[in-house]
């Protein structure tokens, strides 16, 4: 059982529709301890016949055994296994790795083999001096001439120490000094392995082949014995030590003979001389040495920046990854605030999305210092303390203008005026609108000093006076959508006066009399304030006297109730009397009882008591919606009930169907991206096609290779997401001032970053995995030959 044996083994090449003939229907035994020389003119099949040998190409017909395995049904993994354990090879064109150093270069061939780092320290000097580069070991490959990078190809060989070495023109680009050295350096290889040499040469090895092997179109046409065949000396691939060839074999049998009684002669010889030894190799099974991770991991490192032309390029195809996907992903994440700032809610009618609004977990008014520890807390932009009345309008009017608007207190004035003076007495207010021309008329300053008349929830009516304006420019308000800007500036006292007409129109108000409890509306027709009723008493209409025995109801006592959203307030009254038609001007001091009739007279003052309550509901703005669940987080911590506007909104259009429509197109987006890149890489990768090709003939398997891979691109797509996040960090910093940057600082969280570098490791990842499989459709030489 030979080495590796052919049976009709034929190799065709498919280009262009036209079949060419590699070699055809070859017959060869090859057996340890033989010097073979292949020879023939160019064209002839010899360099084919090698490879086929090798592993390094498939072939089509017939069948080639290795150790007496069948390898047509071999895949490129069982190739693989083979060219680590058995197979060293000289190639005519080196296949270095022109940007590592000759030291690196032949240390590669050990780090596939798996072996270890003080193998490879003590094992490559050696081998370097002996092809005679020590000086050059540091230098790079690339300035090497091309005798020296056929010396590091062959240091390269000698590195790997297996059974089989071949050889394609290893003495082509040497001086003849040099090529006696190395023909001699093989000859003491070929010892005890089997050595096959492709040559045009024949007069270097003609004293020392022990096997000449003649080629013409694909074919076999001598295989003639030159010398005795030697005896190995050991070898792996059998079970025992080999047999003595017998004495009185003639060292030059079959010289003269065809190439076909050649053959069969030598072969013949093999057969006796291991007639015994049967044993089998199955490379499928076989078990070997990988190359480590941690050699993976530094090959994939000096892979990313040991050609820096080409690690620009790669690094500007992952800037721009970063910045389509991150754009993609800030489209979505922007889309959903545009939703959620151009929704409404039915109650506060005042919305925006940067809003909380915040009260007390035990529901009692809002303190000074419940404030001053608000508005202190970081990310606050501004705190609405009257948030009670600040999603309420109120309407200003005299005879020639009129004008409503949302309420605030002049402390949340941020604008400058336009027109007029800030408020000087507590009924002086300031109006904000737009300057379209007939909000505040074709002359805004005839509004100022004039005075206008307010009426509050309760009905009260209150004189103001208008002493400032802002006007809002109509087409910066038509870019932001038309946004009610309307807003009346009202004093402290004013704030006062609102807020207690609307505490009084919001609250259930009775009324307990001899028993009986009936309802007290505040405001015309119900309960109303006058300065003629003394503090603790109540003025009734007539209409009550009868609900008492005696029939009259002064000197009785009533108990008015007020009970509203977070309080309630009750007070006891005595009644002063009633009146009628003939007393009401005299006890009321009004006239024309119609107009009044059945209201509940009480003074101002006890009226106060019962509705002139704090503020129990205040609105905290966060500087930046991206802030909310941290602001939200903090007020609960700190006792708050808190309402976060965003998460309380309708809209026309549903989110939810926007994202259906909008995710699917994002994955598609992204997915253009990935090809693209995909096809870039592919063009940039091209050297790294010849590397990867060349590993997989030095024995390296897809899963190593495909580590490298990965390595090289995620390394890549890191800097280039680092340079991406520095970017952003000194837009955050003023250094640089970009609007698209800024939406980053802007929708994206800690969360969304960690995500978006998952998503661009991932497609990086890919890239690879699409990458090394298109490499490895084919075989190594195979692979090599289309990207060379």
């Amino acid at each position: 059982m030979s080495l590796i044996s052919l049976k009709n083994v034929s190799k065709y090449y498919y280009s262009k529709g036209i079949i060419a003939s590699g070699i055809s229907r070859v017959n060869l035994d090859l057996d340890v301890g033989e010097f073979v020389v292949i020879t023939g003119e160019s064209g002839s099949g010899k360099s084919t016949l090698l490879n086929v040998i090798s592993g390094l190409d498939t072939y089509e017909d017939g069948e080639m055994y290795i150790g007496g395995m069948e390898t047509s049904h071999y895949t490129a993994s069982d190739f693989e296994k083979y060219r680590q354990r058995y197979i060293s090879c000289i190639f005519q064109s080196f296949n270095l790795i022109s940007s590592y150093t000759v030291y690196q270069n032949v240390a590669l061939a050990m780090q596939i083999d798996g072996c270890s780092a003080q193998q490879i320290r003590q094992r490559v000097p050696e081998i370097i001096k002996k092809v005679g580069l020590h000086e050059q070991r540091n230098r790079k490959v690339s300035k090497l001439s091309g005798g020296q990078k056929q010396r590091v190809a062959i240091a390269r060989a000698l590195a790997k120490d297996t059974q089989i070495l071949v050889a394609d023109e290893p003495t082509g680009n040497l001086d003849s000094v040099s090529a006696e050295g190395i023909v001699e350096l093989l000859t003491d290889i070929a010892a005890d392995k089997l050595v096959v040499v492709v040559t045009h040469n024949f007069d270097q090895f003609s004293e020392h082949a022990t096997r000449v092997i003649k080629m013409h179109d694909g074919k076999i046409v001598e295989d003639t014995g030159i010398g005795a065949e030697r005896v190995p000396k050991h070898t792996d691939v059998r079970a025992e030590e080999p047999a003595e060839i017998p004495a009185d074999m003639p060292a030059e049998a079959g010289a003269a003979a065809t190439a076909e009684a050649g053959g069969a002669a030598a072969a013949a010889a093999r057969a006796d001389a291991n007639t015994d030894k049967n044993t089998e190799v199955n490379i499928e099974n076989l078990k070997l040495r990988s190359i480590s991770y941690g050699t993976q991991l530094r090959l994939g490192i000096r892979n990313t920046f040991n050609l820096p032309a080409k690690f620009l390029l790669l690094l500007l195809v992952f800037l721009f990854v970063v910045s389509a996907v991150s754009a993609q992903y800030v489209t979505v994440k922007k889309q959903d605030d545009t939703i959620t700032e151009e929704g409404w809610n039915n109650y506060f009618s005042n919305y925006d999305p940067k809003r909380i609004v915040v009260e007390r977990n035990d529901r009692k008014a809002f303190t000074r210092a419940d404030y001053e520890a608000i508005e202190n807390a970081p990310h606050v932009d501004k705190l609405v303390r009257e948030d009670m009345i600040y999603d309420s309008s109120i309407y200003i009017e005299n005879d020639a203008f009129s004008f409503s608007g949302y309420m605030l207190n002049i402390s949340d004035l941020d604008d400058k005026l336009t027109n007029g003076s800030m408020p000087e007495k507590d009924n002086d207010v300031v109006l904000c609108g737009v300057d379209d021309g007939w909000t505040f008329g074709e002359s805004p300053d005839d509004i100022l000093g004039k005075t206008y008349t307010i009426l509050t929830d309760d009905g009260s009516e209150h004189k103001i006076r208008v002493t400032g304006l802002i006007l809002k420019d109509e087409e910066e308000n038509a870019e932001n959508g038309y946004t009610d800007i309307s807003r009346v500036y009202f004093s402290d006292s004013m704030i006062r006066e609102i807020r207690k007409g609307m505490y009084a129109s919001n609250s259930k108000t009775t009324m307990l009399i001899n028993g009986a409890e009936e309802n007290c509306t505040p405001g015309a027709g119900g309960l109303v304030t006058n300065d003629k009723v003394p503090e603790g008493y109540v003025l009734l209409p007539t209409t009550y006297d009868p609900m008492f025995k005696e029939g009259y109801a002064a000197g009785k006592t009533v108990v008015i109730r007020a009970k509203g959203l977070y309080y309630e307030q009750s007070l006891e009254l005595m009644i002063m009397g009633t009146y009628g038609e003939k007393t009401f001007e005299k006890k009321t001091g009004l006239k024309n009882l119609a107009e009044h009739d059945g209201e509940i007279y009480i003074n101002p003052t006890d009226y106060r008591r019962l509705y002139e309550k704090g503020s129990y509901q205040a609105s905290v703005f966060v500087d930046d919606t991206r802030n909310l669940e941290g602001m939200k987080d903090m007020l609960e911590r700190g006792g708050y009930h808190v309402l976060v506007l965003r998460d309380h909104i309708y809209n026309f259009m549903d989110g939810n169907i926007v994202r259906i429509i909008q995710l699917p197109m994002a994955v598609i987006i992204c997915i253009a991206v990935f090809f693209i890149a995909f096809f870039v890489v592919r063009l940039i990768l091209k050297s790294r096609a010849v590397y990867f090709a060349t590993v997989r003939m030095l024995g390296m398997g897809k899963r190593p290779a495909q580590r490298i891979m990965r390595v090289e691109l995620i390394i890549v797509c890191a800097i280039a997401y680092a340079v991406f996040l520095l970017l952003i960090r000194l837009n955050r910093m003023g250094i640089i001032n970009s609007d698209k940057l800024a939406d980053y600082l802007m929708y994206l969280t800690l969360r969304d970053y960690i995500v978006l570098a998952v998503i661009l490791m991932a497609m990086a990842v890919l890239i690879s995995g699409r990458f090394m499989r298109m490499l490895f459709r084919s075989s190594a030489m195979g692979a090599y030959r289309e990207e060379a």
